[in-house]
């Protein structure tokens, strides 16, 4: 039997949505807000359900009352921070002429993906190249980022 309260606890416990534990078991949402309603009396996927919202199967279906007993560890921390950073480039123009000085230095006789590793090498050289052709931002907006769409600059002729 399938304790619907227990796993409306959870997901309300953990930050996730009925569809994003879908997503994660790979059942359907509608699968998981009929268990949720008490509409369903249990799941093949009562494992992977119970994992994902780092519990134990026995906690799902009301056998133990503690959600911690035989729950998996939490999963190791990634060694990396995801961040959003704003950058503006230059023109399109101005991009495919650093492009097309980078490729004019390739030698096309080599394979595409010895080709491509070159190219990924030089791109940092050439985008710093572009980065002293961009017009100085005022102090003011260097200094705080402006909720307006950023003008991009123009090629040189």
């Amino acid at each position: 039997m399938f304790d619907g309260d227990r796993l409306r606890r959870l997901l309300a416990d953990r930050g996730m949505s009925q569809s994003e534990l879908a997503r994660r078991v790979g059942i359907s949402q509608a699968s998981v807000f009929r268990l949720v309603k008490g509409e369903a009396y249990g799941s093949k996927h009562l494992h992977r359900i119970a994992r994902e919202l780092r519990t134990s199967p026995s906690y799902l279906s009301g056998e133990t009352d503690d959600p911690d007993e035989g729950a998996p560890p939490p999963p190791p921390a990634p060694p990396y921070q995801a961040i959003t950073l704003q950058v503006l480039l230059p023109g399109e123009a101005a991009l495919a002429q650093m492009f097309e000085g980078l490729l004019m230095a390739m030698d096309r006789d080599l394979p595409l993906d010895e080709q491509a590793r070159l190219l990924a090498q030089r791109l940092p050289t050439g985008l710093s190249q572009l980065r002293d052709l961009m017009p100085a931002l005022p102090k003011a907006a260097a200094a705080k980022p402006q909720p307006s769409r950023p003008t991009p600059a123009r090629a040189p002729r």
